[in-house]
């Protein structure tokens, strides 16, 4: 088994099987066409497409691994699992899969996400030794500035690393927006090297951020990137009912972590709260700052905006949620 990022595909080819693992549409549109592309020239011109559900007729797939076509010698199967992930019907089916898939067929599988339970079943075991899993998960606000890095050595594109930074903060979680403004500004700037001006004024704030994304920031006390990702939240329409959850769930984890600390050790509070090991420093560091009565009156304020929302719908929400954010960094905003 190996494992790579799209970007390396290019050097991994010769496989017969390839696991896309990973939610991002821009990487999971690269690497399938990539794919495709050489399995094309490799002499597989029968490339049969599936979108697998509880509906999927499987018999047609497994027709498809094991008949002679009439027109290629090779055939190339392309199982797109989409959101709904694996479930014990589609492990079943994909067991049954393996077993019969036919020397001259290749098989790539598009999947969200595969838990280690999952990676325990019969047709991951049996491709395994042949498998290559390629990542295609959006890359985070630490891996970004590399894969930009590798994209524009791809292209053969110059950018000055500032630019390279604003690119970063417009554009975080939307590669697609991402790779179409970087071709933009080549095509616009041909052969010369893009500094931060040019880049400035040929770009839109696309970023894309989740709730957990907002989480994390104000946890690590960022305020500028807080608040940039409230706004986007705000423009991209997050409902705020399910934002005041999660983030009602994050304060009563801490107040909990808080609480326990009292009778144990820092390392026994975040074991049995399965907190993840690269996040015990920045929790560790955010617990230190705050006592108790902080978070219970923060926990206090997030319920009256609930209530206010409830009774109100045109509530001020998101300068509510801002204050409440600034709140919960230790900045007071009236």
């Amino acid at each position: 088994m190996i494992k790579i990022s799209a970007d390396q595909i290019s050097r991994n080819l010769g496989s017969s099987y390839y696991l896309l693992l990973g939610s991002d549409p821009y990487l999971q549109y690269y690497a399938q066409t990539q794919l495709k592309d050489a399995f094309k020239k490799l002499g597989f011109d029968e490339q049969l497409d599936f979108n697998i559900n509880n509906q999927t007729d499987w018999a047609n797939i497994y027709d498809s691994c094991q008949a002679m076509s009439l027109f290629s010698s090779k055939t190339l199967i392309c199982l797109d699992v989409g959101e709904g992930g694996l479930n014990a019907g589609i492990t079943t089916r994909l067991n049954t899969l393996s077993e019969v898939l036919a020397p001259d067929v290749a098989l790539i599988i598009c999947l969200n996400k595969i838990t280690k339970l999952q990676e325990n079943a019969n047709w991951y075991k049996t491709l395994s030794n042949k498998l290559v899993i390629v990542n295609c998960t959006t890359p985070d606000t630490l891996q970004l500035p590399q894969w930009i890095k590798n994209h524009l050595q791809q292209k053969q594109i110059t950018i000055e690393s500032e630019a390279i930074e604003l690119l970063c903060y417009y554009y975080e979680g939307n590669l697609l927006a991402l790779t179409q403004t970087i071709e933009q500004l080549n095509l616009l700037y041909p052969n010369q090297t893009i500094t931060y001006n040019l880049a400035e004024n040929n770009i839109n704030d696309s970023s894309i951020f989740t709730a957990y994304h907002l989480i994390d920031a104000m946890v690590s006390l960022k305020t500028k990137r807080t608040t940039h990702i409230l706004q986007q939240l705000k423009i991209n329409d997050f409902e705020p009912l399910i934002l005041l959850r999660i983030i009602q769930r994050e304060l009563i984890l801490i107040i909990n972590l808080k609480k326990a600390l009292q009778q144990k050790s820092l390392k026994q509070v975040f074991d049995e709260y399965k907190i993840w090991q690269h996040k015990r420093t920045i929790y560790a560091n955010y617990l230190n700052r705050f006592d108790i009565k902080n978070l219970f009156n923060l926990l206090a304020k997030l319920t009256e905006i609930e209530i206010s929302l409830k009774y109100d719908n045109q509530i001020q929400i998101w300068n509510a949620m801002s204050s409440l954010s600034m709140q919960f960094m230790g900045l007071d905003k009236c």
